[in-house]
């Protein structure tokens, strides 16, 4: 990713998706581990009680997209900055826009088809002419990157499209389980790194001027 005109210290990211790792870490530990992290982004198919344990722990804002499952959804987060459905907010100076789900496989809640996933797309795409997102934060995976075998593992086609649209700084994603360190967990598309957030990572993003 190429970097120009940036000066001060980066963005430092906590992104956390589908396993709830950071439950076993002791409290001070875990404020230890990230006491300098700006902003904790979670992309999918985490209970609400474990993103308000991360909020309440490290007292940093939390932007999220919601997975194809939704644990604990009667417990009140709306503390937290949600970007389904092709939201867009601007928290810590960063411009970011989210999309929940995956592919349909049931019929359930945040499940859609291409067709259906196309339309967030557009309307995300058509409030972005000007001004590009630094961050796209979405459950399923790009088409052809990270995704898994399984039908309802693989990634939105259209999300190829709203790359090559956008051209985020970074997009992160979730819903691909890695079972060992020998998976890729990113890859570089042009200027943007995609970031499978499995567990959790801390994703550094340079601070522009």
């Amino acid at each position: 990713m190429k970097n120009k005109g940036h000066h001060g210290p980066d963005y430092k990211l906590l992104v956390v998706s589908d396993e709830e790792t950071l439950i076993k870490y002791p409290e001070e530990k875990l404020k230890t581990m990230f006491k300098d992290v700006d902003l904790i982004i979670s992309c999918g198919d985490l209970s609400n009680h474990y993103l308000d344990y991360l909020v309440t722990i490290l007292n940093k804002p939390l932007v999220y997209v919601n997975g194809n499952h939704v644990y604990g959804p009667d417990h009140d987060i709306s503390f937290c900055t949600n970007v389904d459905g092709g939201g867009i907010a601007k928290v810590k100076g960063l411009m970011i826009v989210g999309f929940d789900g995956s592919r349909m496989y049931s019929g359930g809640d945040h499940q859609y088809t291409e067709a259906q996933m196309r339309i967030q797309v557009w309307r995300a795409c058509s409030k972005l002419l000007l001004k590009k997102p630094d961050i796209v934060v979405s459950h399923a995976p790009v088409a052809g990157v990270h995704e898994g075998k399984h039908e309802v593992h693989k990634g939105f086609l259209c999300f190829k499209k709203a790359l090559e649209f956008l051209r985020p700084k970074l997009w992160l994603h979730g819903h691909i389980h890695l079972k060992d360190h020998h998976q890729v967990q990113e890859t570089a598309y042009k200027d943007t790194r995609i970031v499978n957030a499995f567990g959790y990572k801390v994703v550094h993003l340079k601070k522009e001027r």
